[in-house]
């Protein structure tokens, strides 16, 4: 088991922590480990800390990268893609896009990620035409577990995996979704998405522009969250999401 002090570790003890000596990381009683250790091998022992909140600290980066917090995902096919770029960047992080890649590819990414929403999350979004089992087959490309279904763009209804479950995967939308759907105008701050779904016990809601057209979706947790954490952006990056990809 590992100790683990409270506070920003001064310069001198990240030096030491170089040469086999951490000042603020350390086992108990003494013990040395006569092998390599991974996370699920120790436990962490907090020790007392000044700090009152997590949200007292600045986990932002001294690196130049611009990241809010310092959470990077690695340069796999398998993990970082166009829609784990955009999620990552969100909430302030850097996703390193596989460097296999071809860079015109990586190029349209890396603009399709600046487009997104600071708050909002990309919507999936069916016809009303469309079948159970095309449902399905989107609905883990996203956590949110939603299909926005759309007519002429608008938001006619939600469907869910379950409501999906155990109906022929032919059955149309229309006829397994929530039909008229709540919805969140464009714009609405996150603090007060949270309160309007929590208050209408609504798990999620589809946003709409002024003309009702779906932009994207909006869920209790994404608005907490975009309450917690706040990407780097700036005007020259557009009107999007968080700007940093790698």
């Amino acid at each position: 088991m590992v100790r683990r002090g409270g506070g920003i570790p001064p310069l001198e003890a990240i030096a030491l922590t170089r040469f086999g000596k951490n000042l603020y990381v350390r086992f108990l009683n003494g013990t040395v480990p006569e092998h390599d250790l991974t996370y699920s091998d120790v436990f962490m022992v907090p020790s007392r800390s000044g700090v009152g909140s997590r949200l007292d600290v600045d986990l932002a980066t001294a690196d130049g990268s611009g990241a809010t917090i310092p959470i990077v995902t690695a340069n796999m096919t398998a993990v970082s893609g166009r829609r784990m770029a955009e999620t990552v960047a969100r909430r302030g992080g850097l996703a390193i896009l596989p460097q296999d890649i071809p860079a015109d590819v990586v190029a349209d990414v890396i603009t399709w990620v600046k487009s997104r929403d600071l708050v909002v999350e990309t919507a999936l979004t069916l016809a009303p035409t469309d079948t159970a089992g095309d449902a399905l087959s989107l609905l883990p490309k996203r956590a949110h577990n939603a299909v926005v279904v759309v007519a002429d763009g608008r938001p006619v209804g939600v469907a869910t995996e379950a409501d999906c479950l155990g109906v022929d995967r032919f059955t149309q939308l229309s006829h397994v979704m929530s039909a008229d759907p709540f919805t969140l105008p464009a714009g609405t701050p996150p603090e007060q998405a949270f309160s309007l779904l929590h208050e209408g016990r609504h798990r999620l809601a589809p946003v709409v522009d002024g003309s009702g057209r779906c932009l994207g979706i909006m869920t209790r947790t994404g608005a907490l969250r975009a309450t917690l954490y706040s990407p780097p952006w700036t005007p020259r990056d557009g009107c999007g999401s968080a700007p940093r990809s790698a």
